[in-house]
């Protein structure tokens, strides 16, 4: 029974462990080549311990895509060639995966307003191709339009072959420049896999029709490349569902692999989805179970004799393990976790399980620097130890307090922590007790385990007055006290009005049916308090904002699968929505609401459920001690309401500094 610590041979390669890295966009690349972005993303995992890395999407043509890795050009080999050379230091395989946009530069026209041409094997109308931004964007025609935009461009048989051709000769750069292998990009909505998709395929002649005919551009693409590379392994990735009821299925692809494995792909990378309608299938969020799609590949595994990757959030390597024996797959990609925390593998495979840190599931960032490493990746920065030692005390035990304190400890100083409640995490447990928010703990649970085996004193239950913050024996004070939820003035004396946290703690009564007001999400919108309290029987009346979008703080330049979940349940569940809306009023059980056109709307509630207004006590702090003899610093949400990432940021700015 294989394990996932035994070597795997793909072809004529060995990869000493069955755990890989995803090709996952980084921007980290600098005019096409590697360069010290590239190496700080890259270079920590193969130290981890993974097995194989692929690196990210790369160009095939000789202009440098400014977002991609590019080897269309001889002059870049050098480049790459020293960057595998280290890589292969740590005795990890790696590879590169090409990639052509297809339906997918309409990312590219979302994102940089360009109107830039998008080739498909047809043409079809480009909202509908990408119904996960009209899904966010109701005026998303009419951005399309103006960027001059016009229609998708159906390929000729001379521009497939021109694409096959420059794809082989990329493959032989990559060869040349020290890659073990390649991968052909066939899946979330690129164009290969538009070819295989009913949608995006609506042509008539030999490549269209049959999965013979459909496959047939990339069996082309993979003898090209064969001529070229030779023996080096070819993989190449599918999606094995669009997770679309009239997409491709996987009983579908179980016949594409088999067209793949006879044309000469050694391995199958199974993903699912389409980036731009389906999102979901490719950044997982925390409500679909880790390891949720990992029936994918075994289907495949079943009708195909070669390796077949996994993927699909699964942060535990001991899952990993636990799918590999069960023969579900041969590899396991670790994507965001390995972001989170590079050390995963060495780690586990050290037995030093609690040392891992594991991914929240946010979604925020995980291209460039993981919200958990603001020193990490793109902003490396080496934790060097304190010159001289200080005595630093931190007021209150969020994740901003136990960071400061970690970090700060790490570096040689002397930290004490003081919390008023009963424990530690700070708001982070009303964020894990929405909807399948659970891991958002991850880094409580990581940041707890770290102080104890650092020796950091937490003094729980214990407010401290103000006179004995002015007589604390300290060098440093940390006020890391976060922030209240507070509603307006002209509700305080209704009692039917409650904060969010009060609703999702359920530290006041709710009645059945619920108006929510704030469109974003935690804390300064109920997005995701409304699925939650749906899920818990109560009857959501309406949610509404003065916002424009939904979600919007999370939609970020491109989609992603938590903001596309977010979407689709309110749409399916035809939850009533008011945006650019004003808040009256709320007496006896009515709600008044004006909406975007000023028109009025009155709507029957036992509850409104006020998300958004914060207060921190800085300013009152400041004052009272602003005569004490040590230094005071502010981080987190004390030092202003903000998020996650900025609460970590700013303590191990702070801690880094001192």
């Amino acid at each position: 029974m294989p394990r996932v610590t035994d070597p795997l041979k793909i072809r004529n390669m060995e990869i000493k462990n069955r755990l890989g890295f995803p090709p996952m966009m980084s921007g980290s690349i600098s005019n096409g080549i590697p360069g010290e972005k590239f190496y700080n993303v890259y270079e920590p995992i193969a130290k981890g311990g993974v097995g194989l890395i692929t690196v990210e999407a790369s160009s095939t043509d000789p202009m440098n895509n400014p977002i991609q890795p590019c080897l269309g050009l001889d002059k870049n080999i050098p480049a790459f060639k020293e960057f595998t050379d280290r890589i292969h230091t740590y005795g990890t395989k790696i590879g590169i995966q090409f990639a052509h946009g297809g339906i997918l530069t309409l990312m590219m026209v979302a994102i940089m307003r360009m109107n830039m041409p998008v080739w498909a094997p047809s043409s079809v109308d480009p909202v509908v191709a990408s119904d996960a931004y009209d899904l966010i964007n109701p005026n998303w025609r009419k951005d399309l339009e103006k960027t001059g935009f016009k229609e998708i461009h159906a390929m000729t048989v001379e521009e497939m072959d021109g694409v096959g051709n420059r794809f082989a000769a990329a493959a032989k750069r990559a060869i040349d420049a020290g890659f073990d292998y390649v991968e052909i990009h066939s899946a979330h909505g690129t164009l290969y896999h538009d070819f295989l998709s009913p949608y995006y395929n609506q042509r008539t002649d030999e490549y269209g029709g049959s999965w013979e005919n459909k496959t047939r551009f990339l069996r082309e693409t993979v003898a090209k490349m064969r001529e070229k590379i030779g023996d080096k392994p070819i993989v190449t990735r599918i999606s094995a569902e669009e997770l679309l009821d009239d997409g491709l299925k996987v009983e579908d692809q179980q016949k594409v692999a088999v067209l793949y494995e006879k044309a000469g792909v050694d391995c199958i990378d199974v993903s699912q989805g389409i980036q731009v309608r389906t999102p979901m299938g490719i950044n997982i969020p925390t409500y679909i179970p880790h390891g949720g799609f990992i029936h994918y590949p075994e289907a495949i595994k079943k009708v195909v004799n070669i390796p077949v990757i996994g993927v699909g959030s699964i942060i535990d390597v001991k899952m990993a393990d636990e799918f590999i024996q069960q023969g579900k797959a041969d590899i396991i990609y670790m994507g965001r976790q390995l972001i989170t925390d590079p050390e995963t593998p060495n780690k586990y495979f050290n037995g030093q399980t609690d040392d891992i840190k594991y991914c929240i599931g946010c979604q925020i960032g995980c291209g460039s620097v993981c919200v958990l490493n603001p020193f990490e990746r793109h902003n490396y920065q080496e934790l060097v130890p304190t010159e001289k030692s200080k005595k630093i005390i931190i007021i209150g035990a969020g994740i901003a307090g136990m960071e400061a304190a970690r970090v700060a400890k790490i570096r040689g100083h002397d930290v004490e922590l003081f919390e008023k409640s009963d424990k530690v995490g700070g708001l982070m447990h009303v964020v894990a007790a929405e909807y399948k928010k659970e891991q958002f703990m991850n880094i409580v649970n990581y940041q707890k385990t770290q102080l104890k085996k650092l020796n950091v004193p937490i003094h729980l239950n214990r407010e401290l007055t103000n006179q004995e913050i002015m007589d604390l024996d300290c060098d440093v004070l940390v006020f890391a006290v976060g922030t209240e939820a507070t509603i307006p003035v002209k509700f305080k004396d209704n009692p039917s009005v409650l904060t969010q946290d009060e609703a999702i703690m359920k530290t006041k009564s709710i009645g059945k049916n619920v108006v929510i007001w704030g469109l974003d999400t935690y804390w300064k919108g109920g997005a995701e308090t409304t699925i939650t309290l749906r899920e818990q029987g109560y009857n959501i009346k309406a949610i509404a904002g003065s916002e424009k979008l939904l979600a919007g703080i999370i939609t970020q330049a491109r989609l992603t699968g938590r903001v596309t979940w977010i979407h689709r349940y309110f749409k399916e569940n035809k939850i009533p929505m008011f945006t650019n809306a004003k808040l009256i009023d709320f007496s006896d059980n009515k709600v008044i609401i004006h909406d975007s056109d000023d028109k009025e709307h009155i709507i029957e509630a036992d509850t409104l459920v006020h998300c958004g207004a914060r207060t921190t006590p800085k300013k009152t702090l400041e004052k009272e001690f602003e005569n004490v003899r040590f230094k005071i610093n502010f981080i987190g949400d004390c030092k202003r309401p903000r998020d996650i990432q900025a609460a970590i940021r700013d303590a191990q700015t702070l801690a880094r500094s001192l």
